[in-house]
């Protein structure tokens, strides 16, 4: 089976069709998603601000309470258990093991 490279792990080519907001930083991202809302994803050197819809094309569940824990920020998530969660469901998903 062939492991997901840890940078595409919370991006994939589908999620062009949605306005996610981009930035060069962590702090930029950060600060943007305190202010508005949304979930703050890595990709590669980059972090991304988005809506729910893209945590479903994902093929995650947006409600999922290990969102709160993590403070919606999967970069520099505040509940490593939370986000080992999440990170082993998504891998799942790339891998096709969908629960």
């Amino acid at each position: 089976m062939n492991q997901p490279a840890e940078d595409n792990l919370w991006y994939q080519p589908n999620l062009d069709v949605f306005l996610n907001r981009w930035y060069p930083s962590y702090e930029a991202a950060q600060s943007a998603r305190e202010r508005h809302g949304g979930f703050l994803l890595p990709y590669k050197n980059h972090f991304f601000v988005c809506e729910p819809e893209v945590i479903r094309a994902l093929g995650l569940d947006p409600d999922d309470s290990d969102w709160e824990k993590i403070g919606w920020d999967a970069a520099q998530p505040r509940d490593v258990e939370a986000y080992e969660r999440l990170h082993e469901k998504r891998r799942r998903v790339l891998q096709g093991q969908v629960d």
